[in-house]
């Protein structure tokens, strides 16, 4: 699930990493229209080998054979370039695993595990510039003959003469060798220059240049640092040192982000996968070329999008992927900024109000809701609310009533137990199996009492309390001979969550996706923690419920009606408590006293919140806020009190993310009452329409 993400530039955005959260998956950017992007093949990269800060052994000769750099199938036939790792430390540590570099033209293998080296910018002063190029190029020339190395940059029509100092070495000392070669006056090149990369695997054999490009020759995935994942890779230079890029074909891409952006373990709903499959699909193509300058199209965290690589596949987002290929949601002809987030607590909000320069028409704050309703039970009115034995002995009236025996404990007893019942609960327990059950505790076959009835109920999840609760003796009765039948089998509380059918309700099962029927005229309880009331129950598809069974005969539903789609949310209530101190060194702000909400959107997220500090007042952006203190949602409400140790700032608050484009959570909600993909999508990106799509090119031309 996905944090907060935004997309800083270059490399620069590992500094920032570390202080996001984990609630949200696609981050605000600087407002760009999202560029048309045709997925082409990556050309393997001309590189210029660059001298190692100390003597590496030479290349590897070309394999026999070898002409060209192989093909991967994972990669074709569009590519997106994922960045996975920056700075020190970059490697492929599987030993003996084989690799083709491309390097400079040159094609070589060379053998894991590898080791990453970013090497350091060199020095580089300019020491003329020419109208002429040629004059240019014979002052290059005089200073490559005095060993000094240099080059030649045009930039429109003047061209710059760049002498490059040794790895290591100093301004001063190669100012030093350029008096020594005659030249007078220089200063620091404002052009750019690269740095360089080496590779060095097994034996010591390494290749080195601006980039090296990576084909594994094995076709299983590859570990990269933490992870496995498919493709090829370009490793370069960046500011920070090493880069490694993951070139990899877009469906096997979203194969690594739909299960890390939406578990399906935790969310196995295929429709929801199916819409978050498309949402990451179009956030994909419409980011395309978006780093250019630094060799990657997208990043694998919640800056960009969570990309688990071939770890996080699993069987059912792979169906998802495959059964949405090449679809994307679409504005006006465009694939959309299909922003989306975790838990929205009821209501988006409006992208406007959060992030001005993503503003879009599709991006406005909608209800987390959809269309469907699922009615049940009888009545004009609900009943008083009751407790569990109730609840239970009401159940068995029920059941009483579909065998035609009377709605006694002793008359139930028989006809579900088959055996003849007796006095009180020992009684009614021997007219089922749990007579001989005392062997289940170690202690041979001991004489069965209304205590050890009991204990075997609970240990078997099925607990009753103890008679005597403001509950009369004939319904904790009827109650117990319920939890007896469920023991022995004969009857099953079936949970998972409600649906629309074609003749009335029914019940999509937990831990897949069969469907049981359970009828509108059945009775019904509301359930709300331990307590229930009976009556009519008008409840959101997906709602949770049990439906009671004898055989396949719905004898009583219970449900617990949702009112928004995401309220099943582990995020959909939170608390947090911060000292005001702590939020003063966050904010930089001295002598912060108070804290309070100034402007909210149309789903309630504050927009700008007010401290009071020593210096007086200051406006703070509330996502700003939210960031800096590190709080799940701006969907929030603060109180300032005195604590033990000092005065502290109480947050109450919903949800989890930004809030804008796709809830999650919400997302799976509508799976779950039997709203499709489709429909989801346009739940939350009003007016998109999702289209198959051909591509477009990194350049932005349909």
């Amino acid at each position: 699930m996905p944090p907060e993400p935004r997309r800083p530039g270059g490399f620069l955005f590992a500094l920032v990493l570390s202080g996001l959260l984990a609630g949200c998956a696609v981050a605000p950017r600087q407002a760009t229209a999202p560029p048309p992007v045709q997925a082409l093949p990556v050309p393997t990269p001309a590189l210029v080998p660059i001298p190692a800060a100390t003597p590496t052994p030479a290349p590897a000769a070309p394999p026999a054979g070898v002409v060209e750099t192989p093909r991967r199938a994972d990669v074709s036939p569009s590519t997106v370039r994922v960045l996975l790792q920056t700075g020190a430390g970059a490697a492929f540590p599987e030993p003996g695993r084989r690799y083709v570099a491309a390097v400079g033209g040159r094609v070589v293998e060379i053998r894991g595990p590898l080791e990453v080296i970013g090497q350091p910018r060199p020095v580089a002063m300019q020491v003329g510039a020419f109208a002429r190029a040629d004059n240019g190029q014979a002052l290059t020339d005089r200073l490559r003959a005095a060993g000094i190395r240099a080059e030649l940059q045009s930039s429109g029509e003047v061209a710059r003469v760049v002498a490059l100092g040794r790895d290591g070495e100093s301004e001063e000392a190669l100012g030093a060798r350029l008096r020594s070669a005659g030249v007078k006056e220089w200063s620091r090149a404002t052009v750019a220059v690269r740095a360089g990369i080496v590779v060095r695997g097994e034996g010591g054999q390494s290749v080195g240049g601006e980039e090296v490009r990576l084909v594994p020759v094995d076709p299983e995935p590859v570990r990269v640092g933490a992870k496995r994942v498919r493709g090829e890779f370009v490793v370069r230079a960046g500011v920070e040192g090493a880069a490694v890029v993951n070139l990899v074909g877009l469906e096997a891409y979203l194969k690594g982000v739909v299960p890390a952006e939406l578990g399906p373990k935790a969310f196995p709903a295929l429709e929801a996968l199916k819409a978050q499959a498309v949402a990451a699909r179009t956030y994909a193509i419409a980011h395309l070329g978006e780093h250019e300058a630094e060799g990657y199209d997208i990043c694998d965290s919640t800056l960009c999008q969570v990309y688990g690589g071939a770890d996080a596949e699993h069987p059912l987002s792979d169906q998802a992927v495959a059964e949405t290929a090449g679809e994307v949601a679409l504005f006006d002809g465009r694939p959309i900024d299909a922003m989306y987030h975790s838990t929205c607590a009821g209501h988006t909000e409006d992208a406007a109000a959060v992030f001005p320069e993503r503003a879009a028409p599709y991006l406005k704050g909608v209800p987390c809701m959809g269309d469907r309703e699922v009615a049940v039970g009888g009545g004009v009115s609900p009943s008083a609310w009751f407790g569990s034995v109730e609840r239970l002995a009401r159940v068995g009236e029920a059941a009483a009533a579909r065998l035609d025996v009377k709605p006694d404990p002793a008359s139930l007893a028989r006809a579900l137990g088959g055996g003849e019942p007796g006095a009180g609960a020992v009684g009614l327990g021997r007219a089922f199996s749990a007579g001989g059950a005392g062997v289940l505790f170690g202690e041979g076959a001991p004489e069965l009492t209304e205590a050890r009835l009991l204990e075997l109920l609970r240990t078997f999840r099925l607990p009753l309390p103890e008679p005597g609760r403001g509950v009369s003796k004939a319904r904790w009765e009827l109650a117990l001979v319920v939890r007896l039948a469920q023991l022995d089998g004969r009857l099953e509380a079936a949970t998972g969550r409600m649906a629309p059918g074609p003749t009335g309700a029914q019940l999509v099962v937990d831990g897949g996706e069969s469907v049981r029927p359970v009828g509108s005229n059945v009775p019904a309880f509301e359930r709300s923690l331990d307590r229930f009331r009976a009556g009519p129950v008008r409840a959101s598809a997906g709602s949770p419920a049990t439906g009671w069974y004898l055989d396949e005969t719905c004898l009583a539903v219970e449900v617990e009606p949702l009112r928004r789609a995401d309220d099943r949310s582990a995020w959909a209530w939170w608390v947090r408590e911060l000292p005001l101190d702590e939020i003063g060194r966050k904010l930089g702000l001295g002598g912060v006293g108070g804290i309070a909400v100034t402007r909210r959107g149309v789903s309630g997220r504050a927009l700008q919140v007010r401290v009071e500090a020593a210096a007086g007042g200051k406006d703070v952006n509330a996502y700003a806020f939210r960031r800096a203190l590190g709080l799940p949602d701006t969907l929030f409400t603060v109180t300032v009190r005195q604590g033990p140790k000092g005065r502290v700032a109480r947050f109450l608050g919903r949800g989890w993310g930004h809030g804008v484009g796709m809830c999650q959570n919400g997302a799976y909600g509508l799976a779950l009452g039997g709203t499709s993909y489709r429909e989801i999508l346009a739940t939350y990106y009003a007016g998109v329409t999702v289209a198959r799509w051909d591509g477009l090119d990194r350049g932005g031309n349909p």
